[in-house]
């Protein structure tokens, strides 16, 4: 099967591991990817690594009449069989110039954001009658989309999926205390009364990197949770937002100098590429996001072993299970984060909850799952 996939983003970000890894699997099982980019996109670099051929056609606006003519004669040279929508920008442009196609094959878009769609006309049609099929990330994001009016029979849930190998015994390896020194975690404090906290996620509002430092702060003015212990919170990841969490920071008294021996302190480390040293030297990991469709951060957090702290929302409802796998906290619940943190400075149930939510991912989110699911999905659509 020749799937011609349709990525409009320069600097994708969001689920691009889960893009690669599924392009790979897709080569291995005998399928011919073609990849439709936009000029000077970073996931060419990608399909150059894996020895795609990529097809560029400018993409400026979600309106840009002049992209859908070139995706239009772009589907008619290249013959696919199917045809891939990876992005919004690339569903809104490709479904049109795939209905002005004649004898256009099937197309199926991936929707990754729980984000409330609206219920117009024009929205039912772009994830109803446009296209043939729709992958939700998670059943949150599927439930969005079935909100519009489009039917059940036409959304399927395949959950986004990680490399589980590629993070077991991160937590156990060499990277770990060489990560924590490299960070000056661990020098002046011995290794066991460091707690080190990570968050890895974009610096956008509804990742609710505010929350968190407000919860790091009540945290910090409760000594009885710290006896000995000293909490260093990383936020790895960049974004709009980065100026004024880190003015907030400084502002709550979380950015101060190691040698004020702050019981909690933050450090913003940007964006970090691969996260892999940060999940071998963290303790726990918090994604407190008032919106996410499913969360490929925070499997990798669970796979690498590390006790979770989670917002209670879209995607993350179905990949922790509260007191079992991890902690779940409302949205923007600043208390229930303070406490639920606290609570994994204690060693015994840190190693609990990171026990239990490696083998979560390992028996129901890992990569290998999702893509065995969408290649039966992408050749359901196909012979339709």
């Amino acid at each position: 099967m020749r799937i011609l996939h349709v990525l409009s983003e320069r600097g994708y970000s969001g689920g691009e591991e889960q893009l690669a890894r599924l392009l790979e699997h897709l080569a291995e099982a005998g399928h011919e990817s073609i990849l439709v980019l936009n000029p000077g996109a970073r996931f060419e670099g990608t399909c150059k690594d894996l020895g795609l051929p990529v097809h560029i056609a400018r993409m400026r606006n979600d309106a840009d009449v002049i992209a859908i003519a070139r995706l239009r004669k772009l589907f008619k040279v290249l013959h696919p069989d199917l045809i891939h929508f990876a992005c919004s920008r690339g569903h809104k442009l490709g479904a049109f110039a795939a209905k002005l196609t004649k004898n256009a094959p099937p197309t199926v878009v991936t929707r990754r954001m729980d984000y409330p769609l609206g219920r117009s006309r024009f929205r039912r049609w772009l994830y109803g009658t446009a296209v043939d099929g729709v992958v939700a990330v998670s059943e949150g994001v599927r439930r969005e989309v079935l909100a519009i009016g489009v039917p059940e029979s036409h959304v399927r849930c395949i959950h986004d999926g990680v490399d589980d190998e590629r993070f077991l015994g991160l937590q156990r390896s060499p990277l770990r205390q060489q990560t924590r020194q490299e960070l000056g975690c661990g020098i002046q404090h011995p290794d066991e009364t460091t707690v080190i906290g990570l968050t890895t996620a974009s610096l956008h509002r509804r990742k609710g990197q505010d929350v968190l430092l407000d919860a790091l702060c009540q945290l910090g003015q409760e000594t009885d949770a710290f006896q000995e212990l000293r909490l260093v919170w990383l936020f790895a990841g960049d974004g709009p937002e980065r100026a004024a969490l880190e003015a907030r920071a400084t502002t709550l008294g979380l950015c101060r100098p190691e040698s004020e021996e702050p019981r909690v302190c933050v450090r913003f480390l940007g964006s970090v590429r691969p996260v892999d040293p940060l999940l071998a030297a963290a303790d726990v990991f918090c994604l407190p996001s008032r919106k996410e469709g499913l969360g490929v951060a925070l499997l990798e957090a669970m796979a690498a072993g590390i006790a979770v702290v989670g917002s209670a929302v879209g995607g993350m409802l179905e990949v922790i299970e509260h007191e079992r796998s991890g902690l779940l906290v409302p949205v923007e619940d600043v208390q229930g984060i303070a406490r639920s943190i606290a609570r994994l400075l204690s060693a015994d149930e840190r190693r609990q909850l990171g026990d239990a939510a490696r083998d979560r991912v390992r028996e129901h989110f890992t990569i290998e799952r999702m893509c065995r699911e969408s290649e039966a999905y992408y050749r359901e659509i196909s012979s339709a």
